[in-house]
């Protein structure tokens, strides 16, 4: 008797022990709840003294030429200097992205637009430093924005700024006729995500 006593305060004792030892283990291992900081798509500012680019039916021009645009030519061509600028003193991931416009004008087929990004130095952005510049067709839908397309991410330290250059222009397998009046045209902008 006095064995099966010993026995039961033996399972006893291992019973109270594992059940201690599994709420221990509950506590650390359950779900704790992290607070995250919530990015806001304003955190991060574009500016510049411009948002749209609008390229005309007028001239279409090589990779070569179209790299080298240093202004704005009448709707030629496009060119955009602006800046990205984080807003906040923690780092922010952003998105600079392109958002078609639509007139009245018959559209020029978006895959004749090419376009090329630096930063303020003139050194290519990657996603562009390929020899064959990309064309609005190469571009992906920002996931949230279905009529936006991502061309640029990158991440910006506390209160950073970066600049940035866009060329864009027809390609030059693109056939002009002037008596049609064609035309491309859309924003550009800049979010956190």
């Amino acid at each position: 008797m006095k064995k099966n006593y010993r026995y039961a305060i033996f399972l006893l004792v291992i019973i109270v022990v594992l059940f201690f030892c599994s709420i221990g283990i509950i506590t650390l291992f359950q779900d704790k709840k992290i607070e995250i900081e919530k990015v806001n798509e304003t955190d991060v500012a574009f500016v510049s003294d411009a948002n749209s680019i609008v390229i005309n039916n007028i001239i279409s021009v090589s990779d070569q030429f179209g790299k080298s645009i240093t202004e704005s030519n009448n709707g030629d061509f496009g060119y955009l200097e602006f800046e990205v600028v984080n807003n906040t003193n923690e780092i922010r991931n952003y998105q600079i992205f392109i958002t078609r416009l639509f007139s009245d004008y018959k559209e020029i087929n978006p895959s004749y637009v090419s376009f090329y990004l630096t930063d303020d130095n003139n050194k290519v952005m990657k996603g562009f430093d390929t020899n064959k510049c990309p064309s609005y067709e190469d571009f992906n839908f920002i996931d949230n924005k279905a009529d936006s397309k991502l061309i640029y991410k990158d991440s910006l330290k506390g209160n950073e700024r970066k600049k940035y250059k866009l060329r864009v222009w027809l390609t030059e397998n693109y056939v002009v006729d002037h008596s049609i009046e064609e035309q491309f045209a859309f924003n550009i902008g800049a979010r956190a995500y």
